[in-house]
C-alpha cells in the first residue's frame, strides 16, 4: 500500500545518506549547483534550492528541460537525477553536460544513466530499485545534501538528524478529517516563500496519486493578483484550500495569510491550515510533505482510484519513444 511508504521516509533518509557516504564520488570544487531532474525525480533539486537560499554563497537552480542553461560550464557542478535512470529529458542534459566537460553525479536506481556513469567513469549515487519516483523522494534529496555536506559545501547533519527524529514521531490522525474537504473539490495550495517546492510537491502528490487538478501559489505574489479571483462564488466553490503556514514567517505574511482567509471565506468550499513543525527547514519540509502526501492518499482511498497507475504518463512517454526515440540517439551520441 503506498501510503505506508511515508512510514519508511526515516530510514529512506538514513539509508540514503549512508549510500552516498560509501559511493566513491570525486570531490569536486565549483562556483554553482545545477540539478537536472523533472517530475518525482526533480523536486529534490527544487527541495534544495529552497533549503540552501539562505546558506551558501553559490548559485543553485534546477533545470527540468532537455537542455542545460548558457552558463553551465566547467566549474558547474551538475546532478542528474532519475529515479528509473531512463529518463529522456534527464538523459538529453547528461549528454550535453558531458559534452560542456561539467562536473557531473549522476543519481538513480540504474537505467540508461547508470550504464552511462559507469561506461564513462563519472560519479554515481545507486540508490535502491522497488519505488515509484514520488515515492522515493529522500533517495533523490538526500544524496544531494550529503555530497553536498561530503564536500564541506554545507552542514546539514543534525538538520538531517532531526528530521528523521520527527518523521518518526510524525502523527498523521489530526489531517484525517480535511480529506473529506478534498473530495469532489479542486486543491488548491498557498504558502510563503519558504516553502516553493514543498507546495509544488502537495500540488504534483494530488494530481498523479489523487488523479484530480491541483495548483500552487506564493504569497505574497499571490496577494497581487489571485486574491482578486475570490469574488465569484460560482466558479470559487469548488476550491478547497490549503494554508501551508510557519511560526516563523515574518508578521507581515502572517497577515497576509490572515487576511487572505478572511477574503476567502464563504467563497470556497473549505479552507485547511497546515502549521510546520520542527525547528530546521530541512524538517519543516519533510513534515509537510509528509502530511501531503498522506491527504493525497487519503484522498485516492476516498475516491476509490488507484494512487499508483498514472496511465497518461505512460502513454505519452510511449508516444514520443516511437515518434522520436531520443534516448537510443543519444546513446549514439555519446559513441561508447
Amino acid at each position: 500500500m503506498p501510503i505506508e511508504v511515508i512510514k519508511k521516509y526515516p530510514e529512506m533518509i538514513l539509508d540514503a545518506w549512508d549510500i552516498t557516504n560509501k559511493a566513491q564520488l570525486s570531490e569536486y570544487e565549483f562556483d554553482n549547483v545545477l540539478v537536472c531532474g523533472i517530475g518525482g525525480s526533480g523536486i529534490g533539486g527544487l527541495l534544495l534550492k529552497d533549503l540552501l537560499r539562505d546558506k551558501v554563497e553559490y548559485s543553485v537552480e534546477v533545470y527540468g528541460d532537455y537542455s542545460l542553461p548558457y552558463y553551465a560550464d566547467d566549474r558547474t557542478l551538475v546532478f542528474c537525477v532519475s529515479y528509473s535512470g531512463d529518463t529522456e529529458e534527464t538523459l538529453s542534459q547528461f549528454v550535453e553536460a558531458v559534452r560542456r566537460g561539467c562536473r557531473i553525479i549522476g543519481i538513480s536506481s540504474g537505467g540508461k544513466l547508470g550504464e552511462w556513469c559507469k561506461r564513462l567513469g563519472l560519479s554515481f549515487v545507486k540508490v535502491p530499485v522497488g519505488y515509484l519516483p514520488r515515492e522515493a523522494l529522500p533517495y533523490l534529496l538526500i544524496p544531494l545534501v550529503a555530497y553536498l555536506q561530503k564536500v564541506k559545501a554545507i552542514d546539514m547533519k543534525k538538520d538531517v538528524q532531526e528530521t528523521v527524529k520527527l518523521l518518526r514521531e510524525l502523527n498523521m490522525n489530526p489531517y484525517y478529517k480535511m480529506v473529506g474537504d478534498f473530495k469532489n473539490s479542486m486543491p488548491v495550495i498557498y504558502a510563503s516563500n519558504r516553502f516553493p517546492a514543498v507546495a509544488k510537491r502537495i500540488q504534483n502528490q494530488f494530481n498523479e496519486n489523487s488523479k484530480v487538478p491541483a495548483k500552487h501559489e506564493m504569497m505574497p505574489e499571490l496577494n497581487h493578483n489571485e486574491i482578486n479571483a475570490y469574488q465569484d462564488v460560482s466558479l470559487n466553490k469548488n476550491f478547497s484550500v490549503l494554508l501551508l503556514r510557519d511560526e516563523e514567517d515574518s508578521e507581515q505574511i502572517k497577515a497576509r495569510f490572515d487576511i487572505t482567509k478572511r477574503l476567502m471565506k464563504g467563497k470556497v468550499k473549505a479552507i485547511n491550515e497546515v502549521f510546520a513543525k520542527g525547528e530546521s527547514l530541512l524538517a519543516k519540509m519533510m513534515a509537510l510533505i509528509a502530511i501531503g502526501d498522506y491527504l493525497s492518499y487519503k484522498l485516492a482511498e476516498a475516491k476509490n482510484v488507484d494512487s499508483v497507475v498514472v496511465k497518461n504518463n505512460d502513454i505519452l512517454k510511449a508516444e514520443l519513444k516511437k515518434k522520436f526515440n531520443l534516448v537510443e540517439k543519444l546513446e549514439k551520441e555519446l559513441s561508447f
